[in-house]
């Protein structure tokens, strides 16, 4: 009855808005934009290192979710690689709070 969650209610139903920028990929420190990107799955177009098909490897992702840097490390597989397609890859879902952060700026960017 103080009032203390009004504003916390307020701000948690504000828009948010969509973010300007795609989420980045980092694997051997070079930073890629992605051509597709879902919940599970990327490709990378042109992709200029040196994975191979069913490799598994260690990358980063990176975004921006109101004015806030999200990066975190995710573990993926290797599912396509050639010059046509680029880097497809199949990653593992991360850690449940990076989880939540990630479908909530895939909803934004997505406009879903």
């Amino acid at each position: 009855m103080s009032g203390r969650g009004k504003g916390n209610a307020a701000a948690q139903t504000a828009p948010k808005e969509r973010p300007a920028n795609p989420p980045y990929i980092r694997v051997d420190r070079h930073e890629y934009l992605p051509e597709e990107f879902a919940l599970g799955s990327f490709r990378i177009r042109p992709y200029d290192g040196d994975l191979i098909a069913k490799q598994q490897f260690d990358f980063r992702i990176g975004f921006e979710l109101a004015n806030e840097t999200v990066e975190f490390a995710c573990r993926g597989i290797v599912v396509k690689m050639t010059e046509e397609t680029g880097l497809v890859a199949r990653y593992q879902h991360p850690q449940p709070f990076y989880e939540r952060k990630l479908i909530e700026y895939l909803r934004l960017w997505k406009g879903i």
